[in-house]
């Protein structure tokens, strides 16, 4: 997979961004590390961070492996069919027409061009300090212990080879390794992220949607969201249709569409991997929820419980599923999606 990794890092002339710490990691960690460290340019993410915004832009708001893909084909399906676009389908991958802010620039994509259809939307892994304002916000969020596994999975025939680095190493060494973060190049954990967009899940601008909620119930899950952008939602063939192209099956069915090929051409190089790293590794997947509890090494979820303490320690909820199911309720009472109405 990376043979050819000596001579595309040859080729790596632009600035890096800094890489994680790689003190005490293991030596795949290390590499891992190494390689992501030429992902993104420092030119490139300020880029991003500075951009300037219109008070109408969508930024799908998560941190990576959270259902970010799903609510980007979601947005741009509802924009295109309330617009009655008639190219909604036709994008070569989905970066192409909801750009990814921080590596925008790096794989080409001009921040500040119209969009296929309105509002612009734009994808994001900023935690709230670093992420561009004035603008709107669908914030994502997923069960800790399931992002895990899942941004394992991700990595792994990318960043680093089947069984170079196991899940235990990767929970350890990266995922509980990361905190706030210490400049603008870096992003923040899970449990910082989660913190710094909570006292504004109140916000007019802001609409807080649980993975679960879209895998059990997607169509009120995008009738919530077309709500929110100002779309009718009581309009039946509009959101069926959405739901349609939004389903598992109509996305993985086209998994070239939302794999993410064209960063990895662009950037693959920088990191020191061949050309198609990652480029058979689909992002369209079941996201079966709950799986994380399964595989996850027992002393490995006492750590994550433990990171969870200081989101309890701000939000009162124990667990995630107890913030899930009380932030749930408040919405489905009215005390939530009234002001979007």
């Amino acid at each position: 997979l990376h043979r050819r990794r000596a001579k595309f890092a040859l080729q790596a002339n632009i600035s890096k961004m800094p890489r994680d710490d790689t003190e005490g990691n293991c030596a795949g960690i290390t590499r891992m590390k190494q390689r992501l460290a030429g992902l993104e340019t420092e030119g490139g993410r300020l880029k991003g961070l500075h951009m300037q915004t219109r008070p109408e832009d969508l930024f799908v708001v998560t941190t990576p492996k959270a259902g970010t893909t799903w609510t980007q084909q979601i947005v741009h399906q509802l924009r295109c069919l309330a617009a009655n676009h008639k190219g909604a389908e036709d994008f070569e991958e989905i970066s192409c027409v909801v750009p990814f802010v921080e590596m925008a620039h790096d794989c080409g994509i001009d921040l500040t061009q119209e969009q296929i259809a309105s509002p612009r939307v734009f994808k994001t892994h900023f935690w709230y300090d670093h992420c561009p304002k004035g603008a709107r916000y669908i914030w994502i969020i997923r069960d800790p212990l399931d992002v895990a596994v899942s941004f394992h999975r991700f990595f792994e025939g990318w960043f680093f080879e089947p069984g170079e680095v196991d899940l235990e190493e990767f929970m350890q060494q990266f995922i509980l390794a990361r905190g706030i973060p210490k400049n603008e190049m870096q992003n923040a954990s899970y449990w910082d992220h989660l913190l710094s967009w909570w006292p504004h899940q109140q916000d007019e601008n802001v609409l807080l949607v649980f993975f679960e909620d879209l895998k059990e119930d997607l169509k009120s899950s995008v009738q919530r969201i077309a709500n929110f952008m100002g779309i009718d939602a009581s309009n039946e063939a509009l959101i069926d249709e959405a739901v349609r192209r939004s389903s598992f099956h109509y996305m993985s069915a086209r998994l070239t569409q939302f794999d993410e090929h064209i960063l990895k051409e662009k950037r693959n190089p920088h990191c020191g991997l061949a050309l198609d790293a990652g480029t058979h590794n689909p992002k369209v997947r079941a996201g079966t929820s709950g799986a994380g509890s399964q595989q996850i090494p027992r002393n490995i979820q006492t750590e994550m419980h433990q990171r969870w303490k200081q989101v309890e320690e701000v939000t009162g909820f124990s667990t995630y599923e107890n913030m899930r199911l009380a932030v749930g309720l408040t919405a489905s009472l009215g005390g939530r999606d009234d002001k979007h109405d």
